[in-house]
């Protein structure tokens, strides 16, 4: 019974760590000549944690890793920084929600027998989102965003090209300038 409970518990575990390679949910204001832009600045605001309750995924560290990918990014697509006069602010949200699975675990009786026993089982796990932005500071008006769920409770080995790889899929999404 406990193994079955614990295999069960494993592979509910493994499908949400699978979930977290989802799709980018991405979108921008079609309206918007992509290509008139030069600067930019990052939103320092973002870099400040948040979700104070979740140390393992949202901590100063993580959200360093963060604005320095976007920044990376941002600068690949032709974009420099300018702190003074920027036409664009480019940032990041970052949610921690805890949330519940219930399955149902039965175990035979025998072979050929009726169901000894049926329990519910429910695993609580956390589910992260990032969401990255770009926005016309003139405009007031947030131009391009993207969105994907991820998993950033990593080793500190782990993290930095996680992160990396994490926004340059999201940044894949970005239109295409020059």
């Amino acid at each position: 019974m406990k193994t079955l409970k614990f295999l069960s518990t494993i592979l509910v575990l493994t499908l949400f760590g699978c979930a977290s390679t989802s799709a980018v949910l991405s979108e921008f204001d079609e309206s918007i000549d992509f290509d008139k832009y030069t600067t930019y600045v990052l939103c320092i605001d973002d870099l400040f944690v948040e979700n104070t309750n979740y140390p393992n995924h949202d901590n100063n560290q993580v959200r360093a890793m963060i604005g320095d990918a976007i920044e990376k990014e941002m600068d690949s697509k032709g974009h420099k920084t300018n702190v003074l006069n920027p036409e664009l602010q480019a940032g990041f949200r970052l949610t921690v929600q805890e949330k519940e699975a219930q399955f149902t675990n039965c175990e035979q009786e025998s072979e050929y027998g009726y169901w000894k026993e049926c329990t519910i089982d429910t695993v609580i796990y956390t589910e992260e989102t990032l969401v990255l932005y770009v926005s016309d500071i003139d405009k007031n008006q947030v131009i391009w965003q993207a969105s994907l769920t991820c998993d950033l409770n990593r080793s500190k080995g782990k993290i930095e090209d996680y992160v990396n790889e994490l926004v340059e899929t999201m940044f894949n999404e970005y239109p295409k300038v020059r």
